[in-house]
């Protein structure tokens, strides 16, 4: 028996998650499927004649996507650098906000003249 974990896409729910294991559950040489709505990751028990082709398929066909997790929980590089771009962005629209929100009555600090 094998146990293989893949990553899934396109769960949004419970329903979704429980939708994904029924698809796994029914191909043939499958022992056992557990989904992980938060971590958007299957682990499944196998053997033959089932194989990780085969369950992909079968959660393609279920209307998801699945792979093969990699061993690496790291981000690749690519990754990484789109990450702290979006922090980057975020932290430069949280600043204003911060201090059109908040500035003037935590801090007493002038609101701009277009806005008071």
């Amino acid at each position: 028996m094998k146990n293989e974990k893949f990553d899934v896409k396109g769960m949004s729910c419970a329903v979704c998650s429980g939708h994904v294991e029924r698809a796994v559950s029914a191909v043939e040489g499958v022992e056992s499927v557990s989904v992980s709505l938060l971590t958007n990751s299957m682990t499944v028990s196998f053997s033959e004649p089932a194989t990780a082709e085969g369950i992909c398929k079968a959660v393609k066909a279920a209307g998801y996507g699945a792979r093969p997790a990699k061993d690496s929980q790291k981000p690749e590089k690519g990754e990484t650098g789109k990450l702290v771009g979006i922090l980057i962005a975020s932290v430069l629209l949280l600043l204003p906000l911060m201090y059109i929100s908040m500035g003037h009555v935590m801090l007493s600090w002038p609101l701009p003249r277009w806005i008071a």
